[in-house]
């Protein structure tokens, strides 16, 4: 928990300091009645939040929820969602695009929390902080900019999770729990499949020191008619194709793998999450498509962390230079070319 407190502290600053700008404002700035103000550090910070964390999907639904208001300015959350108690706004990824390019924030979730935000637990909680500033008597330009200060409210921590590198801490762990904690902080950017890809081939360049193809993540990574170079998986060295699925079993990778085995005599081995690794096993097992002799099923964080500790002969001292070694060549060579400066990693 400690590791993530200065992250957290960040966060709940920028919220706080937007909080303020807004509830500083005189009504003369804001063309509102006199002694309105617009709170809602309260509630980013009650309904926003997980264990201590921002969740993302809720933050990017609030944005398109405050976004719908400039076109359906009602202020009963019902009037806004696609039907009663659902997560989902009537146009939500429309409004959840259009408030995103404006602010110029990548979003984490392309759906804007469609399926996951639980609107219903807290929508209407944040239309009656907004109803206590006159929104509905105002002007329409007034109207706006209270749109525009609940926005920045509701951007502030989502851009600190977008913007923010990846931290992470070398000294007294694993170089197998050093990547799962990059996992873990990547998937709260919504980017666990970039980073689990790049990190899988800075290993490879550090281990073999050789250059290792850059591609952006889950790009050319399927044969194409259209293609001149098609490849056959995210990584492809000597006899064996790599290839990184970071998500629960699904039809595509399975159906990639008998292609793999029956366009070439290599050997196949799938990357996952640690506590996936037995899931993957087991459905590869059943599918009948698949030689599972010629299968590797492992962890992303026991295929990089035991290179780096052998790398390191496993001294500590060792380790920590090679894991930095390892940054160094996912910063440089991946994330500078195919990668968002969100996904940098800054080891402690």
């Amino acid at each position: 928990m400690k590791k993530h407190d200065s992250v957290l502290k960040k966060q709940e600053q920028a919220v706080s300091l937007i909080g303020s700008r807004c509830s500083s404002q005189t009504s003369g700035e804001t063309g509102l009645m006199p002694g309105t103000r617009l709170q809602l550090s309260p509630l980013l910070h009650k309904h926003m939040r997980r264990a201590r964390r921002f969740v993302p999907a809720r933050l990017q639904a609030a944005l398109a929820l405050t976004e719908r208001l400039r076109d359906v300015p009602s202020l009963a959350v019902g009037d806004h969602q696609y039907c009663p108690g659902s997560a989902s706004l009537q146009l939500h990824v429309t409004y959840g695009d259009r408030v995103h390019q404006r602010l110029k924030l990548s979003p984490i979730l392309q759906n804007h929390g469609r399926m996951s935000s639980k609107l219903s637990e807290w929508g209407q909680a944040f239309l009656d902080a907004i109803a206590k500033t006159g929104f509905s008597d105002v002007a329409p330009e007034a109207r706006s900019q209270i749109i525009d200060e609940a926005q920045a409210a509701i951007a502030a921590p989502l851009r600190s999770i977008i913007e923010r590198p990846l931290e992470v801490r070398l000294r007294e762990r694993t170089a197998e729990v050093v990547v799962s904690d990059l996992l873990l902080a990547a998937e709260e950017k919504g980017k666990s499949g970039d980073v689990a890809q790049y990190l899988v081939g800075a290993k490879l360049a550090l281990r073999f020191n050789r250059e290792i193809p850059v591609y952006p993540a889950n790009k050319s990574d399927r044969t194409s008619h259209f293609d001149p170079a098609p490849r056959l998986g995210d990584f492809e060295i000597e006899n064996a194709v790599i290839e990184v699925a970071v998500g629960l079993p699904d039809d595509k990778h399975l159906q990639q793998i008998a292609e793999i085995q029956e366009k070439s005599d290599a050997e196949v081995w799938l990357l996952t999450r640690a506590d996936r690794v037995e899931t993957w096993q087991k459905e590869i097992k059943k599918d009948k498509g698949v030689n599972t002799r010629r299968v590797v099923v492992t962890s992303i964080e026991a295929f990089i962390g035991q290179n780096i500790t052998e790398l390191g002969e496993f001294s500590t001292k060792g380790k920590i230079e090679q894991l930095k070694a390892l940054f160094d060549l996912y910063n440089t060579r991946w994330v500078a070319k195919v990668g968002t400066p969100g996904i940098r990693i800054l080891a402690k």
